[in-house]
């Protein structure tokens, strides 16, 4: 007997974007960006108030605290072996399940760093995490801005053009 299938399945709710591939963008005229120095770019932001946008320390502290931890760490230090990582887990009494699950993921999802593998000859198993800072991030950003200037720049133009005939 063959199966019947249903021509137009009624598929789940969906629960929004996923949190893990989720950027926090509040307002441009809030007060939660105006505290940061609005978009004035000759205010320098710090390590947190870019962190911010990826862990909301108003919805995510923990997690805004520890990637504002290990980014200065890492920015310090340009890179983070496998011993320097248990080192800063250790000394700041973070969850080490926590970092490997949530932050560094997503960190390194959105460009903020890079994850790599020690390469260690002979050894199959348990090579070391080595991380290093990134610009993905900063690429990918300009990029979206960059095409959304182009888009409104030329609809502009268009319409100069059509108005002056």
């Amino acid at each position: 007997m063959a199966k019947v299938r249903n021509p137009n399945p009624v598929l789940p709710p969906t629960r929004g974007i996923p949190s893990a591939e989720s950027l926090w963008l509040p307002p441009h005229y809030g007060k939660d960006l105006k505290a940061k120095g609005g978009l004035d770019k000759t205010v320098i932001w710090e390590v947190s108030d870019v962190v911010d946008f990826i862990f909301p320390k108003k919805y995510q502290p923990m997690y805004h605290k520890v990637a504002t931890s290990l980014l200065e760490l890492l920015l310090e230090k340009g890179t983070l072996t496998k011993k320097e990582i248990s080192e800063f887990l250790k000394a700041n009494n973070f969850s080490r399940s926590t970092l490997e699950n949530k932050i560094i993921p997503k960190l390194v999802r959105f460009g903020f760093i890079k994850r790599e593998r020690e390469i260690v000859p002979g050894m199959k198993k348990g090579r070391g995490l080595i991380l290093t800072d990134s610009l993905t991030f900063t690429n990918y950003l300009e990029r979206i801005g960059f095409g959304w200037n182009t888009l409104v720049s030329t609809a502009r133009k268009k319409k100069e053009t059509e108005n002056k005939f």
